[in-house]
């Protein structure tokens, strides 16, 4: 039966940058490189303070989403759009910069003035409890031919930048780690490594893909596929697209819209509350609100995006501030009885009315919004013998074994929380 979005109230917090080490490492490298042409733009006024997560942001962020609770009594998941690694600058040698390939420090290790004691727990901490649920966002969310090219022929802005650690120069700006203007054999090979470190990193393949600055050429879209990336973020905000309003009205008319195994989620609802002179309502609480609710009434899932810089920061008071309007927004939401998901779970809910999503290493979220007590069936996770099920409101059941390394279940309409056991 089709899912009815509108009685569902389904919001997707997709945000980018996470693991990502730029623009400014420290203070210093702030305050020295603020009169070079990024840290001028638009851009660089309000990014130019961005800087890696640390446990403290974390923690932080984590007793926010504690705080609520969803129309289904769970606690929002935040989707983490995160890059796996970052460029070795040790292993940089100026002036010439020659390597064959780009030397990277892979994440949660970082170049040393980007160090964060703690981060790897924890982000674990997190996934452990359900509330963060990290997807890809990029190899290293740099263009890195242009990067090199600008080092090498000796820019001042880009060697200015790399002698604090940080990439971010005018040829970055202009590009992103997969734009068309990179290699092919280079963003391909990049793709590949993304995947990979991802899997290494968090066990899983990634369950959806969102290209840094929305730099994406369709020509990679059949290398994606073969690595298991068929789930896309921000379609419709597509770097350098033709009609940008009308695309994106469009698109979502059209949703939800296969293309092959190749899926998208729904046009992004910007939540940045946080702007160059501090916070903003233009794109804050109220706005969003608005937006989540309308996209509701067109019988689609909200997909609101909000970028790391509004809640980790080199000014303590900035975080606090963009954390203050998201303790707002999800406390709104929550009053309308909104159900979080994650890009993976709209798509499993798309495709056969039930959903799973693990919650570390113990337990998952059951969704089963189709025919009640119809059987289901799935791959138990490796080593798993028996299956419980969490308390549910009363006059909800389920009946589900595991057997042979599969998972059989009848359930009612609602949310269940397996518990599994090993041998």
């Amino acid at each position: 039966m089709e899912l009815d979005w509108r009685r569902l109230r389904a919001v997707v917090i997709e945000s980018d940058d996470w693991g990502l080490c730029a623009w400014s490492p420290d203070e210093e490298a702030r305050r020295l490189l603020l009169d070079t042409p990024a840290w001028r733009s638009p851009a660089g006024i309000r990014y130019g303070g961005s800087t890696l997560e640390s446990a403290a942001h974390l923690a932080s962020l984590g007793a926010a989403l504690r705080e609520v609770r969803g129309g289904d009594g769970l606690a929002p998941v935040w989707q983490a759009n995160t890059v796996v690694a970052a460029p070795d600058y040790a292993r940089l040698a100026p002036p010439r910069f020659h390597t064959e390939e780009l030397p990277l420090v892979d994440f949660p290790d970082t170049p040393s003035r980007w160090s964060r004691r703690g981060l790897r727990e924890a982000v674990d901490r997190l996934v452990e409890e359900g509330v963060w649920w990290p997807e890809l966002h990029g190899l290293h969310h740099l263009p890195e031919a242009a990067w090199l090219a600008a080092l090498r022929r000796g820019d001042d802005d880009a060697r200015r930048a790399f002698a604090q650690q940080s990439p971010i120069c005018r040829s970055v700006e202009a590009s992103g780690e997969y734009a068309a203007a990179e290699p092919r054999a280079l963003r391909v090979g990049n793709l590949r490594r993304a995947v990979e470190r991802f899997r290494r990193l968090f066990g899983r393949t990634p369950g959806s893909f969102c290209p840094p600055d929305y730099h994406w050429d369709p020509a990679l879209d059949a290398e994606a596929e073969s690595l298991g990336l068929v789930t896309f973020q921000g379609r419709a905000e597509a770097a350098g697209a033709a009609l940008p309003r009308l695309r994106r009205m469009l698109l979502a008319a059209r949703w939800p819209r296969f293309e092959g195994a190749r899926f998208a989620l729904p046009p992004r609802i910007a939540f940045e509350p946080m702007q160059a002179e501090g916070r903003s309502e233009r794109l804050g609480v109220a706005t969003t609100r608005r937006a989540v609710r309308a996209a509701w009434a067109a019988r689609r899932p909200a997909v609101v995006s909000t970028h790391r810089v509004n809640y980790a920061h080199l000014d303590p008071g900035w975080a606090a501030s963009g954390l203050a309007a998201l303790r707002e927004l999800l406390a709104a939401l929550a009053a309308d009885r909104a159900v979080f998901l994650t890009d993976a779970e709209v798509r499993a809910l798309v495709e056969r009315d039930w959903s799973l999503r693990p919650i570390g290493a113990r337990r998952a979220l059951l969704r089963y919004y189709g025919e009640p007590r119809q059987p289901i069936a799935f791959s138990a996770p490796m080593g798993v013998e028996r299956v419980a099920v969490g308390e549910a409101p009363a006059g909800r059941e389920a009946d589900v074994t595991v057997a042979d390394g599969r998972v059989t279940g009848r359930f009612d309409v609602g949310e269940h929380l397996l518990e599994w056991s090993r041998a």
